[in-house]
This record gives structure tokens, C-alpha cells and sequence, in this order.
């Protein structure tokens, strides 16, 4: 823009020279080296001065005064904070009828465009009144207020409501009403790790966990304790109990993921049956395909007919298989296969069906991973 300042100087010296008296002539030529020649300007608000109404060429720099009754018009949207002026019907010729001028809002700039195509700047600059003078005026954009920052990103867990000690009496209580009753809890995560509102997802979107695992939640959770800590495959979580609900969330505090889980109060046999529910899933797959029995996840080591309880995952380019929560922070940086170094994408993984669980893969995985590359050559 500096550099248009220079080609332009000796126009705003006309332009600005002018009384507030000036009568615009019929079209809108370009102002000359004189400091007293014709000029529009328009009454202003204030002390009695008025407001001239220029364009910019964006190619030259050459200035353009707008004649009376644009500058009238531009000046009048102006005050009633309006934003899109047309320039059409005030009689001044074919160029004006494609005229649109964007007043902008706040922090923007005016612009003119023109229909079919073109647009330039377009300034606003108020005026003294009384007998003209010569005044210059720099046409260097004045810098934009900053944007507004940006909302700062929700804290990790910033809603999660930890326990009080109210809360554990409470839990307390609740639990010795369902001992009475004969009640058990079991503990189950949620499959849809980023839902907003756990209370409205059906029944089969939920898993248990193994019974080892159910049995450190539900002695940490009857003992009052604020959370348990648990090992899924080669990661470590921590479940944390919210308030005096039956309820919490499953967190990695170092990756920043998390999910809900909840607790249900169940008879013994209830419980029992859904344990067992998983264990006979792998079972009957083992039977199916007896591979299955001996296999083992390669990153923990673990056998998933022993970890019936943990979801395991199938690579779909070489077919490898791995607990989802072990190949979890492979596939968040977008690894090759840790068994045989082929190019994954981590998008579109298979759930292997021996589980009834589906895929503890967190569920914050980019929705636009683009697709592997090609394998070397």
C-alpha cells in the first residue's frame, strides 16, 4: 500500500483541499494538481464539517473522488450502520449501475466492487469546515485491530466433578443399601469414547471389563477411593470416580484420552454371566479357528485367548492383529505395522469378532487420515 501513497499524493492534495461547500461535478473524475477544483463532499456529523468519499485504483494508485450524490448515499448508509450500498439509479451514468460498495464491519475495510468483476478500496475521510485548505493524508492502512484470541482450548477433564467427602459418605451409603439387596457392581466402559452424553447410548455400547480388572475398580470404588488405578495390555489407566454417582470416566492422562465408564449394581449371577459372556466368545472362536488359541499380541506379549477381555484389532494391509489399547500411540503417530513395518492407515482398522467388545482403539483418531503410501520400491 506504500507504494501507492506516492502516486497518489498530489490528488489528495485536491481532494482534501476543498471546501465544505463544493459541488461535485457529473462524473467521477480523477482529481488534478489543483487545491481548490471541484470536489464531493458530504455533510458530516460533528462540528459542521463534512466527509469525502474516494476510491483507490489498485493498479496506479490514482485517486477517485465520488460525486455528490454517491458520496451522499455512501455517506447516509454510513451513519445508519449499514453495510451494502448500491450505487445504481442516481443518474450518473452506466459505470455506476454495476456499482456496489461493501461498507464492511467492524475491523474491515470498504471495498467497491463492481458486477461481472473489479474491485478497489474505498476510504472515508472526514473534513474541516470553512474556507478550503491544503492538508495531506497518508492513504497507509492504519493496522487493524488484532482479531479477538481465540476461546482457550477446554482444560483435560475442566467438567469432571471429583469426589468431596460428602460424596464418599454418600457412596458409602449406597453401596451398603445394595449389599442388602445382594447387589454387586459391574463395571463397564463405553465403546464411544467421544459421546457427550453417555445416559442415552443402548445397552450393547457398552463392555465389560475382565473380571480381574472389575475386581481392582470395584474394591478401589467400595473402599472410597477417588480413582483405580488399572493396566489394559501395555498401557496404564486411571479410573476415576465422579462425585457420588456410580459412574466415572477411564483416563491416559499422558496421551489426554479418555472415555466414561460406569457401574451397575447387579445380582451375583448377573454379573457372572456377562464375565463369562466374553470368555465363551473367544472360546467358540479358538474352536472355530484353532490358530487363534496360541496366538498372542506382539507388543505385550500376552496371550488374547488370556486377555479375552481387552478388544483386539486387524491391520487390513498385512492382516497382523494386536490389542487395540497396545497399538494405540502407534497408530496416534501414524507408525508402520510393529510386526512387519508395512504402511498402515490407522483409519480403517477391523475389529477382530472373537471379542464381543469392539475396538478400544480411543475414538479420537483424525476422521482425515489420508491413505498409506506405496510401499518401496
Amino acid at each position: 500500500m506504500s507504494s501507492l501513497i506516492t502516486a497518489g499524493m498530489s490528488e489528495m492534495r485536491a481532494i482534501f483541499g476543498m471546501s465544505s461547500s463544493s459541488r461535485a461535478g457529473p462524473s467521477p473524475a480523477h482529481a488534478s494538481g489543483s487545491t481548490s477544483g471541484s470536489g464531493s463532499a458530504a455533510r458530516g456529523s460533528g462540528s459542521g464539517g463534512s466527509s469525502v468519499w474516494i476510491s483507490i485504483d489498485p493498479r496506479s494508485g490514482e485517486l477517485s473522488r465520488y460525486p455528490e450524490a454517491a458520496a451522499r448515499r455512501l455517506e447516509q448508509a454510513h451513519r445508519n450502520h449499514e453495510r451494502q450500498v448500491r450505487l445504481g439509479g442516481l443518474g450518473l451514468g452506466p459505470i455506476y449501475e454495476t456499482l456496489i460498495v461493501d461498507l464492511g464491519g467492524s475491523g474491515e475495510r470498504p471495498v467497491q466492487k463492481r458486477v461481472g468483476g473489479g474491485k478497489r478500496d474505498v476510504r472515508r475521510v472526514e473534513t474541516p469546515a470553512g474556507a478550503s485548505e491544503e492538508r495531506l493524508f497518508s492513504l497507509e492502512d492504519a493496522p487493524l485491530p488484532p482479531p479477538p484470541p481465540p476461546p482457550p482450548p477446554a482444560e483435560f477433564l475442566s467438567t469432571f466433578h471429583a469426589p468431596t467427602a460428602e460424596d464418599l459418605e454418600e457412596r458409602a451409603a449406597s453401596i451398603a443399601q445394595q449389599d442388602i439387596q445382594g447387589l454387586v457392581g459391574l463395571w463397564e466402559w463405553c465403546r464411544d469414547a467421544e459421546t457427550h452424553n453417555p445416559g442415552r447410548l443402548a445397552a450393547d455400547r457398552w463392555a465389560v471389563y475382565s473380571a480381574d480388572v472389575n475386581n481392582e475398580i470395584e474394591l478401589a470404588f467400595r473402599n472410597g477411593a477417588k480413582h483405580a488405578e488399572i493396566a489394559v495390555g501395555i498401557r496404564s489407566y486411571e479410573v476415576l470416580f465422579e462425585g457420588a454417582s456410580m459412574a466415572g470416566k477411564q483416563v491416559d492422562k499422558r496421551r489426554k484420552k479418555r472415555r466414561f465408564v460406569r457401574r451397575r449394581a447387579v445380582q451375583m449371577e448377573e454379573r457372572e454371566a456377562a464375565l463369562q459372556s466374553v470368555e465363551s466368545a473367544v472360546a467358540a472362536a479358538c474352536a472355530e479357528d484353532p490358530s487363534l488359541a496360541d496366538a498372542e499380541c506382539v507388543i505385550c506379549a500376552e496371550s488374547f485367548a488370556d486377555t479375552y477381555a481387552m478388544p483386539v484389532v486387524r491391520l487390513r494391509e498385512c492382516g497382523h492383529i494386536f490389542h487395540g489399547a497396545c497399538v494405540q500411540d502407534l497408530a496416534d503417530r501414524r507408525k508402520t505395522c510393529p510386526y512387519c513395518r508395512a504402511q498402515v492407515n490407522w483409519k480403517y482398522v477391523e475389529e477382530v469378532q472373537m471379542f464381543s467388545a469392539s475396538s478400544n482403539m480411543d475414538a479420537s483418531l483424525p476422521d482425515d487420515l489420508p491413505p498409506p503410501p506405496p510401499p518401496p520400491v
